[in-house]
């Protein structure tokens, strides 16, 4: 018991989102610790490895500018991602519901995977230009894929005895869709959303860094120009930032979408 009366057990949980926060928070402070008295000590020169304390100060200065780009390359990511996502799922669904589009385009999707991404990119600037487009395309290709596998898998494993009970119903396609298979195959499909969208913030700074006058990768080669590393440490940061912040917004949305799911 607490000195107010209120069990150590019942006050435990409130603290558990709080502690979630905080624990990342304090060791990513220990290590920052640990890599900035290791290079004072190491005496590394500051092009080869910057301390901390230098690429944050450079986070500082230039935050203005560093907004501006993330924001940037968040739109392209969230463009592509989209692009990438919603024929995914269609795509799933038809494999998943039809042998046929097993047989013949399953074999077709997974030799455009085996493709090297990065090296479309050169492909993808000759056929659209120096636009956003190459970015998008980039992205979606990369996205497709896992959440296309996802949602076949999702869509599979619906228990089959639920369509015995929907037509038995009379329910009609779109709301058996609508009511049993959206729902059931959703954890599968955020998954597969969940593992891309970190992966698409470095395929469209790559991107960027190929075609663009904007953006994260932009800076990246401004900087590689001017042999600037400690610049370079905080577009790292500012990229990582955007990954983690775009993470936890595909599973707050799942939260949001699937209540059932959040114990």
């Amino acid at each position: 018991m607490s000195p107010g009366g209120t069990p150590a057990a019942t006050r435990w949980p409130q603290s558990k989102p709080l502690q979630r926060i905080a624990e990342p928070l304090l060791w990513f402070a220990a290590l920052l610790i640990l890599w900035e008295a290791l290079l004072r000590l190491l005496a590394v020169p500051l092009f080869v490895l910057p301390p901390p304390s230098a690429f944050l100060r450079r986070l500082v200065e230039e935050q203005e500018r560093l907004l501006l780009h993330g924001l940037l390359t968040t739109e392209m990511v969230l463009y592509g991602f989209t692009a990438g996502v919603l024929p995914g799922i269609a795509l799933g669904y038809l494999i998943a519901r039809s042998r046929l589009a097993e047989r013949s385009l399953y074999p077709l999707v997974v030799f455009v995977q085996g493709l090297p991404k990065i090296t479309l990119a050169p492909l993808l600037l000759v056929w659209f230009g120096f636009t956003d487009l190459p970015k998008i395309v980039l992205t979606a290709l990369v996205t497709f894929f896992p959440v296309l596998v996802d949602s076949a898998a999702g869509f599979r494993s619906i228990d089959p005895r639920l369509y015995y009970v929907t037509r038995s119903a009379g329910a009609s396609w779109w709301r058996t869709f609508r009511h049993i298979e959206v729902p059931s195959a959703a954890p599968s499909i955020f998954s597969g959303c969940r593992i891309t969208i970190v992966v698409t913030v470095t395929v469209v700074i790559v991107v960027e860094w190929l075609n663009s006058n904007n953006g994260l990768g932009y800076l990246v080669l401004r900087a590689m120009d001017a042999a600037d590393t400690p610049l370079l440490f905080a577009i790292l940061v500012v990229g990582s930032t955007i990954g983690v912040v775009l993470s936890y917004a595909v599973d707050l949305l799942e939260r949001l979408l699937l209540p059932w799911r959040r114990r």
